[in-house]
């Protein structure tokens, strides 16, 4: 209540006989990033396996690279489209992971771009770093977990 405090509002709202929800907490949401993957979406229509997708240039691997190659502002104003578009559904706290970066540059890129957005956006955003969210390009999984 004390965040509240000194604010005055324009107008009040009699809720009698009305239910008032709270708002939503998107609990784990990788909401920067870039590259649109709706091509996939055909892919999978016509029966394609999530590795069929992968090995065509698709999957995460084509979210990484679009991620990398976005400037921080570009992930910016992305990310807060999808803030606005979170809160007219009802979200009003988002934890924000990062993920999409796979080396150390991008992935603080992201969060730079979290911790930007929180400064200019009205929903309340928790960032979290999500490091190992796939196992990065050229890699294999038994050469990051020997």
């Amino acid at each position: 209540t004390t965040k509240y405090a000194d604010k005055t509002f324009e107008k009040v709202i009699d809720a009698t006989g009305k239910s008032v929800l709270p708002g939503f907490a998107d609990g784990h949401t990788h909401p920067v990033w870039a590259g649109d993957r709706v091509h996939e979406f055909a892919m999978k229509l016509a029966g394609a396996s999530y590795m069929d997708i992968h090995k065509a240039g698709g999957g995460i691997g084509f979210t990484v690279q679009h991620t990398k190659d976005a400037s921080l502002e570009s992930l910016v104003e992305s990310f807060k489209q999808r803030l606005d578009r979170m809160m007219k559904f009802g979200t009003t706290l988002v934890e924000a992971k990062s993920g999409y970066g796979l080396e150390l540059e991008t992935e603080v890129k992201m969060l730079k771009a979290i911790h930007q957005a929180d400064k200019e956006h009205v929903l309340d955003i928790v960032s979290n770093y999500c490091g190992g969210h796939s196992v990065p390009k050229g890699k294999s999984f038994q050469l990051q977990f020997p």
